[in-house]
C-alpha cells in the first residue's frame, strides 16, 4: 500500500521513477531504517519494476531481516569521500540501468541531498531530468495507519513516564542536565529505544528557546521549567511538553500559564469535519490576543509526528490544508514573557473519522 502511494506520487509529478535519500522516507517505504553510520542508503523506485534498496555492506544482514524489499544491494564504503562516492555510484548506476532511468524524468529529494551528491548524479545521468519531490514525499507520511497510530500511542505513554519523573525530580538547586538524566533513565526503563530530540529541560530565561537541550544551569526558585520529551518506540516518536513551577506562582505567572492551557483547550474545540490546519493556530492566537499576550506567543503551535518528532502538517495560521482522518499531531501553545518566564503546553491528537478525535496523552494540562 505504501509503494502504491509512492507510485501515485510518480504519476502526479510526471516522473518515471524516484531516488530516495532521506532515511525516514526510506524507512517508511522499505521497512528498514538506515543507520547512517557507515554510509548512506538509497531507495530506487520505478513504475513497473522491482524497487531496490542500496545500503552499506555492514547493514546488509539487518536490512534483509527487516525490509520487505526483495532487491537489497550493498556497497563497501572506503576511506575517503571520493572512493566512497564512486563505489556507491556504481551501485546506483546498476539500479538505474535495471530501471531504464537513463533518459527519463526522475523524482529526487533536492531538499535533502547535498549539492555535491546531486552533481554526481547529474554527471551519471546526463540525459535524465530531475524534479524535486521533497514536499510530496513529506506529505506521503502525514496520514497514519492503525499500526502507526498504535506505535505513536505507545511512544506517548513512554514519554509520560519521563514527564512524571521530571515533575517529581525538579527542585531549586538541581541542574537541568541532572533532570534530563533522570528523565532519560526513566524513558529507557519504560521501553524507549532512544529519543527523537535531546530532552528539553529549560528553566528561567532559557524557556525562550523552544527546543533548548538541558544545560548545566541550576534551576531557581519561583520560575517556570519547560519539559519537552520525544521518546521513540519501534522507530515512531512522541512529542510531549509540560511546564511546571518551582514554588508558588505569582499572579502574572499563573495568568501566562492559564492562557497557554486555555489556548490548547480552545484549539481542540475547532476539530470538526471541515477543520483546516490554520483554524487550530488561529484559535490559539485569538486566546492570546484576548488575554493581551499575543506579542509573547511563539510561532510554534504544533506539528505532525510519526517517524520524526516534527513532521507535516505544521500548525500555522497560513496552512490551509484540510485535516484528514489518520493525522497525528500536537497542539501547542508557547508563551515567553520577559520577567515572567516561559510556558509551553501541548497535547497529542489523532484525528479520526467524522471530525472526531482522540487525545493520546493522559497527563493533565493543569499541572503547574
Amino acid at each position: 500500500m505504501r509503494l502504491d502511494r509512492a507510485q501515485r506520487v510518480m504519476t502526479r509529478e510526471e516522473t518515471s521513477g524516484i531516488l530516495l535519500f532521506n532515511p525516514f522516507n526510506i524507512r517508511y517505504l522499505t521497512g528498514y531504517r538506515p543507520a547512517c553510520v557507515h554510509g548512506i542508503s538509497v531507495a530506487v523506485l520505478g513504475q513497473d519494476t522491482e524497487p531496490w534498496l542500496i545500503l552499506p555492506e555492514a547493514e546488509l544482514d539487518l536490512a534483509n531481516a527487516q525490509s520487505w524489499f526483495s532487491q537489497v544491494h550493498s556497497y563497501i564504503p572506503s576511506q575517503g569521500e571520493g572512493s566512497t562516492q564512486s563505489t556507491l555510484l556504481n551501485c546506483i548506476q546498476e539500479a538505474i540501468e535495471e530501471h531504464n532511468f537513463q533518459s527519463v524524468d526522475i523524482g529526487i529529494e533536492l531538499d535533502y541531498i547535498s549539492a555535491r551528491r546531486f552533481e554526481y548524479l547529474k554527471r551519471l545521468l546526463p540525459d535524465a531530468g530531475f524534479k524535486n519531490i521533497s514536499s510530496p514525499m513529506a506529505e506521503l507520511r502525514m496520514v497514519k495507519d492503525e499500526a502507526e497510530v498504535e506505535k505513536i500511542h505507545t511512544a506517548v505513554q513512554i514519554a509520560e513516564h519521563g514527564i512524571r519523573a521530571a515533575i517529581e525530580f525538579i527542585q531549586p538547586g538541581i541542574t537541568e542536565i541532572e533532570v534530563a538524566a533522570e528523565v532519560e533513565r526513566t524513558l529507557r526503563k519504560a521501553g524507549a529505544t532512544t529519543t527523537g530530540y535531546p530532552t528539553v529541560i529549560a528553566s528561567g530565561p532559557r524557556a525562550a528557546c523552544p527546543y533548548a537541550a538541558a544545560s548545566r544551569r541550576e534551576i531557581g526558585s519561583g520560575e517556570f521549567v519547560i519539559i519537552s520529551i520525544s521518546a521513540i518506540n519501534d522507530d515512531y516518536c512522541s512529542n510531549l511538553t509540560r511546564t511546571v513551577m518551582t514554588g508558588k506562582p505569582k499572579k502574572s505567572q499563573l495568568a501566562l500559564f492559564e492562557c497557554a492551557r486555555d489556548a490548547v483547550n480552545a484549539a481542540r474545540t475547532q476539530l470538526n469535519p471541515e477543520t483546516l490546519v490554520r483554524d487550530i493556530a488561529l484559535s490559539i492566537r485569538r486566546i492570546a490576543d484576548d488575554r493581551g499576550v499575543l506579542k509573547y506567543l511563539m510561532p510554534q503551535m504544533g506539528n505532525g509526528i510519526g517517524l520524526q518528532p516534527i513532521e507535516r502538517p505544521l500548525i500555522s495560521p497560513t496552512n490551509e490544508s484540510l485535516l484528514l482522518p489518520g493525522m497525528v499531531f500536537t497542539i501547542e501553545a508557547s508563551l515567553f514573557k520577559p520577567n515572567v518566564g516561559g510556558v509551553r503546553l501541548g497535547d497529542t491528537i489523532v484525528y479520526q473519522k467524522n471530525g472526531t478525535y482522540h487525545t493520546l496523552n493522559q497527563i493533565s494540562l493543569h499541572t503547574v
